[in-house]
């Protein structure tokens, strides 16, 4: 464990088979690139930070996994470690949604992305909400190890880094997971949240039925989370806004639980907390497509690395 030499299947590790990457990854910035003020819109919709999404599922895990000061339950106060002034690496920021949540709770933040379009909306948005000296956004591509190991020659490692929505976009992952021991202190902690990998897209796909009670006569809502693939899927097309241009939407990379970990394992990470949020409150029946109505099935899995070797 912790040999970043040793050998790996790119077909295995990716649950796909393709060696020639450019490709995805240069569709996937011109997505970005086109939709950053669009995404931005959507995600600010009557003034809110994130979507439902961000606000009822993947910042609460985040702030929990993290360690921030939380309004939870016994087990969530045992992982409460924050301490003010902490450094904070967010990976694949975006318009920074992570960021402003820690940059509120008092840390120093720096927000990565390869998407120049979407890091000066995180940018605009910082100075709006008066948090520019707060967060630092630059460009870095999470494909391309020298140029993280590069980014951190003169810089001290994170006492945090958190990647959110992010690993499922990137067609292979054997970069990032070389490099994030490089950019974490001894006894930091890195924080994944994307996707669920057995029960969202592309392997997960919502089913529903209507039924009538044979009791009381009245309508009923079943749903449920039909899986037909789930060892080998190829890359997959999605949209980040719905109705956004086909030929702008996002590649998608599917991977099985063994092959989404193996890769941090291998250099030299542990795994010491997951959780699988999905949605509260109430359901929507007039929607029946709705996420609220599949809230025994979760949207995303988060988990916390930490190294397998601490100093």
């Amino acid at each position: 464990m912790g040999n970043s030499n040793e050998t790996h299947n790119p077909q295995l590790l990716n649950g796909f088979a393709s060696e020639d990457h450019s490709g995805y990854s240069q569709d996937n910035l011109q997505a970005w690139e086109h939709m950053a003020e669009q995404w931005e819109t959507f995600q600010s919709h009557e003034g809110a930070d994130g979507n439902d999404m961000f606000n009822q599922c993947l910042l609460p895990v985040v702030a929990e996994l993290a360690g921030l000061p939380t309004e939870g339950e016994p087990q969530v106060k045992e992982l409460a470690q924050w301490q003010p002034g902490e450094r904070v690496l967010d990976l694949g920021a975006g318009s920074g949604i992570l960021a402003r949540m820690f940059a509120k709770q008092g840390a120093h933040v720096t927000g990565l992305d390869f998407s120049q379009a979407m890091l000066e909306q995180g940018r605009e948005r910082a100075k709006r909400d008066k948090l520019s000296g707060k967060i630092e956004y630059d460009y870095i591509d999470l494909m391309d190890y020298p140029m993280m190991e590069k980014y951190m020659k003169d810089k001290e490692p994170y006492d945090i880094i958190t990647i959110s929505t992010t690993v499922k976009s990137l067609p292979d992952i054997e970069p990032l997971a070389k490099a994030l021991p490089l950019m974490l202190k001894p006894e930091g902690r890195i924080v994944i949240v994307d996707l669920h990998p057995a029960f969202s897209k592309p392997a997960g796909h919502r089913g529903m039925e209507i039924f009538e009670d044979p009791k009381t006569g009245k309508q009923q809502l079943s749903t449920y989370i039909k899986v037909p693939q789930y060892l080998n899927i190829p890359p997959t097309k999605s949209e980040a806004v719905r109705g956004q241009p086909e030929p702008l939407s996002q590649w998608f990379f599917h991977r099985p639980f063994w092959s989404l970990m193996d890769p941090f394992f291998r250099n030299g990470l542990v795994l010491d907390a997951m959780r699988e949020p999905a949605f509260k409150g109430e359901p929507v029946p007039s929607q029946a497509q709705n996420y609220h109505n599949f809230q025994q099935t979760p949207m995303l899995l988060a988990f916390r690395l930490r190294h397998a070797f601490r100093k």
